[in-house]
């Protein structure tokens, strides 16, 4: 297990914005979503105070919503493969959403050293904002319940040609199953997912991954190259292109 550590709050650089005049006189900046398939409007991630073995990159982030309007959210509960599911959001609530998660406040964040926290990422065209609060936060939870709204019709399943192996050691006495690949271990990760590694599939390779870790549960264990490893499947989402991404 890892702890997560404080998360400091970037500065905020909300650059896209629509002047408002009200009706008493005045002008008001509204931020403005960024727009395109591949760019993050906001990503809403829940952390518990104790990480899983290959730390926050092996978590799915709980929303993420892009700026065509696709919602695409993880599943709460882990093991095997990560079903994760995709939704459309109408223009409005895009940028409702998104205005929501603009106006955040910077933390706090937990407030004790190993609870749990949620941390959102707003995007814009200056760059992006994070913002970690408190898992019980009532901001965070507002807007946590507004994305599950928009998740709550007939399933679509997001179906991901790449995928990220989270692969972290483990005790070499356990039992453990043939990895099916040629390779397990990867890049190695830093952060919270430090001593883990980081192996990029797709193609061929992805399918037989999936085929082999599908029916597995997430205590399941794997030997390749004379070591034994437990894995994390981590789809990579439309704006993500490889391991520096998680």
């Amino acid at each position: 297990m890892h702890r997560l550590p404080a998360l400091l709050a970037a500065p905020a650089v909300l650059a896209a914005a629509v002047t408002v005049t009200g009706c008493a006189g005045g002008d008001r900046t509204e931020p403005e979503p960024p727009t395109g398939g591949t760019t993050l409007v906001l990503r809403l991630s829940e952390l518990p105070g104790l990480l899983p073995p290959g730390g926050a990159a092996a978590l799915a982030p709980r929303y993420s919503l892009f700026g065509d309007g696709r919602l695409i959210s993880a599943p709460t509960a882990a093991g095997g493969w990560p079903q994760l599911r995709e939704d459309t959001v109408s223009a409005d609530d895009v940028r409702e959403l998104f205005r929501t998660a603009a106006a955040l406040p910077d933390g706090p964040a937990a407030g004790t050293p190993d609870g749990p926290v949620v941390q959102v990422v707003v995007g814009a065209a200056g760059g992006r904002r994070t913002v970690t609060l408190a898992r019980d936060d009532a901001a965070a939870t507002r807007l946590r319940a507004d994305l599950a709204r928009h998740a709550g019709g007939p399933p679509t399943p997001y179906d991901p040609t790449v995928v990220a192996i989270v692969a972290t050691p483990a005790d070499p006495a356990e039992p453990a199953r043939p990895w099916p690949l040629p390779t397990l271990a990867g890049e190695p990760l830093d952060g919270t997912s430090a001593g883990s590694t980081c192996l990029v599939l797709r193609g061929a390779d992805l399918d037989t991954a999936r085929r082999a870790v599908g029916p597995a549960d997430a205590a399941a264990r794997w030997r390749s190259a004379g070591r034994v490893w437990q894995v994390a499947p981590r789809p990579l989402l439309p704006d993500e292109t490889g391991c520096a991404d998680l």
